[in-house]
């Protein structure tokens, strides 16, 4: 193993199926990382940030370099972790559409409008984490649980595990990226329900 190369863990957190379709991005991503090392962490529970901060812990046990997390809803790229790595950025990733309608993005822009910079990235004030790639010396910069709920005070609404985590992350001082072409490539597996038409000759 090349000293130079970095250590990186996939971790998915899941209940106790996977989509087949993200199997199969996953087994396309896996073979597609030689030299670089991937071991590969599932952690399954039924509260998202348990199983994100778990992921945490093993990549740090196994003294990993880089987390990349993926959500087992997405499909992505066989190259996603080598575009993710080339930018050396401490978090970057992509965004993409909620699953249900209307599908809307999810992330935020640092700025109002938008643009990308010479390398395809935009920086973010918020992103998702169902493609995200952090370097592990941002989780030492972070005290525990690094993954948490919170609830907006003046809204009520909950705040998602992966935005307070941007949160804090951008308070320590680390900037956070989003891969505008990697992010047209990415895809966020839904559910429809299919039924007959109410008048059988439609």
């Amino acid at each position: 193993m090349n000293a130079a190369l970095p250590k990186v863990a996939i971790c998915f957190p899941s209940g106790d199926m996977v989509h087949a379709d993200f199997a199969l991005a996953l087994a396309g991503l896996t073979n597609s990382t030689p030299p670089i090392e991937t071991p590969i962490v599932n952690n399954k529970s039924s509260i998202v940030a348990i199983a994100r901060n778990n992921g945490v812990k093993r990549a740090q046990e196994m003294a990993c370099d880089h987390i990349l997390f993926l959500d087992s809803d997405m499909v992505f790229p066989r190259s996603t972790l080598h575009r993710l790595l080339v930018h050396r950025e401490d978090i970057v990733g992509a965004i993409y559409t909620k699953r249900v309608p209307p599908y809307s993005l999810l992330g935020t822009a640092l700025h109002g409008e938008p643009s990308c910079d010479e390398r395809g990235l935009t920086e973010m004030k918020r992103v998702p984490t169902g493609c995200l790639l952090i370097r592990m010396r941002v989780f030492e910069a972070l005290s525990e649980p690094y993954f948490r709920f919170l609830n907006d005070e003046k809204s009520g609404e909950i705040i998602g595990e992966d935005y307070v985590f941007c949160d804090r992350a951008r308070e320590a001082g680390f900037r956070i990226w989003c891969d505008a072409k990697l992010s047209l490539e990415i895809g966020h597996i839904g559910q429809q329900i299919c039924k007959f038409p109410s008048d059988p000759k439609e």
